[in-house]
């Protein structure tokens, strides 16, 4: 969730962005798919699926849940608000935009387990708000990324939203930073944090 609209549009085109994610560890696999639309480099429109593979995390709870998968499709919209990331480069203020993601968990086995075994009510859907901040460095080549997030969500609502620990919203932050080698390659790093309300 960068403050950058998709697309290589200006603010008198359409752009569009398609991704496929794939990540595999020896506890936990995760593929993830979307497509996002960019309007005139002010409003993004998005849309992922993940399919988040528990492989033998979830035996414990009952054999037949070897490789379960924890499903999710998220749907966004962003609104560039402040700044321009290229145009503004040589200013102080990055380019701010603000957002929400409502995202929809189809998990029907782990969260009524979950509810039944903490006596709470985990919710299937939430939605996140976040505010996020980008500065583009173009002769160090570098590209910065702050973003402070609103949620109730769990594992980011793969294992659904709020609990026993509470459902009200909670500040998280993103950070990022990328820094381009040659114009067709780069290499950067990220962090996110996330608490989720399962203890109990």
């Amino acid at each position: 969730t960068w403050a950058l609209i998709t697309g290589y549009g200006t603010d008198k085109q359409i752009g569009a962005n398609a991704h496929v994610t794939g990540v595999k560890t020896r506890d936990y696999g995760l593929v993830s798919g979307g497509v996002a639309l960019g309007l005139y480099d002010r409003v993004e429109l998005s849309y992922a699926h993940q399919d988040f593979n528990t492989k033998a995390v979830l035996t414990a709870i009952s054999p037949t849940l070897r490789d379960y998968k924890l499903k999710q499709d998220i749907f966004g919209v962003k609104l560039r608000v402040l700044g321009d990331a290229v145009y503004d480069q040589d200013k102080l203020m990055p380019q701010i935009s603000v957002g929400l993601q409502v995202k929809d968990n189809k998990d029907d086995t782990v969260i009524p387990y979950l509810n039944g075994a903490l006596g709470s009510h985990i919710k299937n859907r939430g939605t996140d708000f976040y505010i996020a901040a980008s500065k583009l460095y173009l002769n160090q080549s570098v590209l910065v990324n702050g973003t402070v997030r609103f949620t109730k969500s769990n594992q980011y609502g793969l294992i659904g939203f709020g609990g026993p620990d509470g459902s009200s919203y909670r500040p998280e932050f993103e950070g990022s930073v990328a820094y381009l080698l040659r114009k067709d390659l780069a290499i950067g790093a990220e962090v996110r944090t996330k608490r989720g309300n399962l203890r109990n």
